[in-house]
Parts: C-alpha cells; sequence; structure tokens
C-alpha cells in the first residue's frame, strides 16, 4: 500500500509538471491584480501567473492546516476530558467496591477493623490519649 500510494503522488506531481511544462507561455505571462470598490482603488505590481497562482495556493493551504489543527486541539481536548473522567471512574469502583466489603461484614455480623485516619492519630497524640498500639507497647515494656 506504501509503494501505491508513492506511485500515486509521483503520477500526479508529473501531470502538475507536464501541465507547467506544456502552458508555460501562460505562466510566465505577467498581469497585475486590480480591486476597484468605487472609493478604494487597488492594484498589485505585475507578477507572472504562475507567481500568483502559487499565492493564492499557499494561502489555501494556510487556512486548510489552521482548520485542521484546531481539530486537532479539540480532540486533544476530548482524549484528555475522557482520561480524566476513566481514572475518576475508576477511583469511585475503588471506593463503591470497598464500601460494599463493609457492608457485607455488617450484615455478616462481624465487626470491621477499626482504622484511624492519620488525622485522627494526630487528634490523639495531641490530647495525649494513646493508640491501641501505643497501649500495647507500654504495657509490654513493663
Amino acid at each position: 500500500m506504501k509503494k501505491l500510494k508513492y506511485a500515486f503522488w509521483l503520477v500526479l506531481v508529473g501531470i502538475v509538471g507536464l501541465l507547467v511544462y506544456q502552458n508555460l507561455a501562460y505562466f510566465t505571462a505577467r498581469h497585475s491584480l486590480h480591486i476597484d470598490l468605487g472609493i478604494y482603488q487597488r492594484s498589485t505590481p505585475e507578477l507572472a501567473n504562475g507567481a500568483i497562482i502559487a499565492i493564492f495556493v499557499g494561502i489555501g493551504v494556510l487556512i486548510t492546516m489552521i482548520f485542521y489543527f484546531a481539530s486537532r486541539y479539540e480532540s486533544y481536548r476530548a482524549k484528555k476530558t475522557v482520561k480524566d473522567l476513566r481514572s475518576s471512574m475508576e477511583e469511585n469502583s475503588s471506593v463503591i467496591s470497598g464500601l460494599k466489603q463493609e457492608v457485607e461484614l455488617l450484615k455478616s455480623g462481624a465487626r470491621p477493623p477499626i482504622q484511624e485516619t492519620p488525622e485522627e492519630e494526630t487528634a490523639a497524640q495531641e490530647e495525649g490519649v494513646a493508640s491501641p498500639e501505643t497501649k500495647t507497647a507500654q504495657t509490654t515494656e513493663i
């Protein structure tokens, strides 16, 4: 497929080159462009027709590139939003599964292990209340 693509472009460039070569008198003829709006009149210096055509093709390519990259930017932002939403969904799924396990433990009658958060541990240490781990460590030292 890659070789076919190169062959297609080679044939296309050859046809355009043949068109220019066979009409060389037209592309080298010099003309100027005029605009007359009644109160405003302007004309370009004399340019070869080939240069005028090349300028307009270049402007068209530039406009096409602007629209292309604008659409790619929107696609990039959409992909980033999807990625963020998927990571949020995974986090929420893990929290939900943890909560389901707790509910199952409570339904079965078993008590879930008490887990102190780091904020509760620091608050308990500031108040001078020892956590269960420190109480057992203090009793084993005696």
